[in-house]
């Protein structure tokens, strides 16, 4: 119910922005950002959905189909935000969500919109949450996890400057980019399963070094931003540190 309304709310945004009933301006539009930034802002959210979306995947009885429709689907979503939210700075002239579906006249429908899209989408990242925690405390309940995580996650909602959420992506994408790029050498270059380990000590060195370079890419505006390079760096030491030779030798 939840999913249905807020797909017919975003019809009803989209259909206000697009028609141009909402009225023009130019207040804060003046701000600019290079392409390779923009580039590693839009990269670094669907880049965190990929390690939630395997806690739902991996229980599919098609786990290839399921992994190809959430693709497809979360990459047409996107854009389609993306052009609301560009087609409403254009013709709203705000950055602010809520100034904009205001002055979209959308009252009650925008607080509807933000709290469905919230509550949807918190709901798997808590959740999400207690299955990673589960995994390297066995004892620990998922379901327990994943509350105490929606508390403290409010919590730091209600206290943490929204202008803080910029700095806050480029965190996700520093984490996130080398992790996932030593878990794909791992599991479909490398073949490796290390599943029965608390740790693979070798790869969280890796990730420790995956961070630290991601944040100095940052200091250097790239076309591609700072996601993509790293992952190419970790993902070649990643194969030079964990047997890349030998794996070589034997597919030679």
């Amino acid at each position: 119910m939840a999913m249905g309304s807020l797909f017919v709310l975003t019809v009803v945004l989209s259909a206000v922005i697009f028609n141009g009933s909402a009225s023009a301006g130019h207040s804060g539009l003046s701000d600019t950002m290079s392409f390779g930034m923009a580039v590693e802002l839009s990269v670094a959210m669907p880049l965190s959905w990929l390690p939630l979306i395997s806690d739902y995947t991996r229980a599919a009885r098609k786990p290839r189909t399921a992994t190809a429709v959430s693709v497809i689907v979360y990459f047409l979503t996107s854009c389609w935000m993306y052009l609301i939210g560009l087609g409403a700075a254009v013709y709203t002239g705000q950055s602010d969500i809520s100034k904009i579906m205001l002055q979209a006249g959308l009252g009650l429908a925008a607080v509807i919109i933000i709290i469905f899209s919230t509550v949807t989408t918190t709901f798997l990242d808590a959740y999400s949450a207690g299955v990673s925690f589960a995994s390297i405390q066995k004892k620990a309940g998922e379901k327990p996890v994943a509350a105490i995580v929606c508390v403290i996650g409010t919590l730091l909602a209600i206290f943490t400057p929204i202008e803080q959420f910029e700095n806050f992506l480029y965190l996700i994408g520093s984490v996130f980019a080398p992790m996932i790029s030593i878990l794909f050498v791992d599991y479909f270059i490398l073949k490796k399963d290390c599943s029965g380990k608390p740790a693979n000590f070798l790869n969280l060195l890796l990730w420790l070094a995956g961070f630290v370079i991601y944040r100095l890419f940052m200091s250097i505006d790239t076309v591609l931003g700072s996601t993509l390079p790293v992952m190419i760096i970790i993902s070649i030491l990643s194969i030079l540190v964990n047997g890349g030779k030998k794996y070589v030798q034997r597919n030679s």
